[in-house]
């Protein structure tokens, strides 16, 4: 059973006992829709704009299922962000210099809207999403409490997305790849089996590394792993392009994951300290939606008024590094975290540029370690509530629930 402190995560920002149960029992108990940046809509604009329901799609599937029934390169095909699988999302996509209006027949795809634009959507064109979760086998009557002692405010944890739920191993390929072990990357990412059940396959990369095997036996369903495979047996010990083989957007995924777990732990560490204001820490500020941006202010004994009012405005927030070759420590309590994590890593800077795989290189950045949820009500188990984009609604979930089994979630 994984639990998400190998994600990271083993700290709350609440204190009271959760209410238990589990998210996505059924499909239908987790929606969500976006929240979109307003599109210019013009009658005779080079791109079309499609609202559509996905009832159990990822999306990543559905645009490669879209771009082959419209017979054109998925690469033509914008969204703002990826949804869970096991869900009902409302999205937009944006169907690049495309002048028909198609029909989509596809089992559990509603369009919803579609109108044209001389705009497009790219990732991170949201304003937020909107959520509407029941909590299955929960009992919800001590709620408030938790309420209270949220006040509006979450963990801005990646959730168990980020990882993979039934094998949480994006974050360990990650690892490898910036430390340059590629062998181990490509055995992790074929090799390891999910916890709900047995791919002989994998079993044989796991113990051989012989890609012929395993080849013959994993699942035809996976087929980034066959892909890698495929190289392997063309290039016998090319690890390096076997990763390269994959899709850019997955192999960044690895990095990323693992950028995400070390954030994570920063995040967790800071909860255990606590998260009022201190001098040496770097705040962000809000664009005008209250959505956190690259703009940096750090902390000192002139300046601690004026942001500590900020931040009770919810106009600055505390943050912490996603970790790469430019990044810089903060100062104070949450400086001193970011070093012992890091050196507990055996990290560089330079771990980060990766010069076999250039391409999967990260500067990093930094994200704030508190996030807020708005518009929020609740009937009984069913939570309503509105994140920004990139807030995980499952690290609020967690708050609630306060379930460690990632199986919860």
């Amino acid at each position: 059973m994984h639990t998400h402190k190998e994600i990271g995560i083993y700290s709350y920002l609440s204190f009271s006992p959760g209410i238990g149960g589990k998210l996505k029992k059924s499909v239908d108990d987790f929606h969500v829709e976006e929240i979109p940046e307003a599109l210019a809509k013009d009658e005779h604009g080079k791109n079309l704009i499609l609202k559509v329901r996905l009832r159990n799609w990822e999306t990543n599937r559905f645009v490669k299922l879209l771009s082959k029934r419209l017979g054109m390169s998925r690469n033509r095909i914008r969204f703002a962000g990826t949804k869970d699988k096991r869900s009902v999302s409302t999205q937009y996509f944006c169907i690049y210099n495309f002048s028909n209006v198609p029909e989509i027949n596809m089992k559990d795809v509603e369009i919803i809207d579609t109108f044209r634009s001389n705009e497009c959507i790219e990732l991170g064109d949201l304003r937020g999403n909107k959520f509407r979760i029941f909590v299955s086998d929960a009992d919800c009557q001590g709620v408030w409490k938790i309420e209270g002692e949220l006040d509006g405010k979450l963990p801005n944890f990646f959730g168990v997305q980020r990882f993979g739920a039934a094998r949480p191993t994006t974050h360990i390929v990650g690892r490898y790849i910036v430390q340059g072990n590629y062998r181990e990357a490509v055995r992790y990412y074929i090799g390891l089996q999910s916890e709900y059940g047995e791919d002989e396959g994998r079993k044989i990369f796991w113990d051989s590394l012989d890609p012929r095997a395993a080849i013959r036996e994993i699942d035809p369903r996976a087929e980034y792993e066959r892909a890698m495979l495929n190289h392997l047996i063309k290039n016998p010990g090319d690890y390096a392009g076997a990763i390269r083989a994959l899709p850019k957007t997955l192999a960044m995924m690895f990095v990323h994951a693992y950028q995400s777990y070390l954030f994570n732990k920063m995040v967790s560490e800071r909860l255990n300290h606590g998260v009022q204001l201190e001098l040496g820490d770097v705040v962000t500020k809000v664009d005008n939606h209250g959505i956190p941006t690259q703009e940096y202010v750090k902390v000192n004994s002139f300046n601690y008024d004026k942001i500590k009012k900020l931040e009770s405005q919810g106009k600055v927030y505390i943050s912490t590094i996603l970790f790469g070759y430019e990044s810089s420590f903060s100062g104070g309590i949450q400086g001193a975290i970011e070093r012992r994590i890091i050196e507990e890593e055996s990290l560089t800077p330079m771990n980060f540029r990766i010069k076999d795989i250039p391409e999967l290189s990260s500067k990093g950045r930094r994200r704030n370690i508190l996030a807020r949820f708005y518009s929020y009500s609740r009937d009984g188990c069913l939570f309503s509530f509105v994140l920004s984009p990139g807030t995980y609604a499952t690290s609020l979930m967690r708050e609630f629930m306060k379930q460690e089994a990632l199986e919860y979630y």
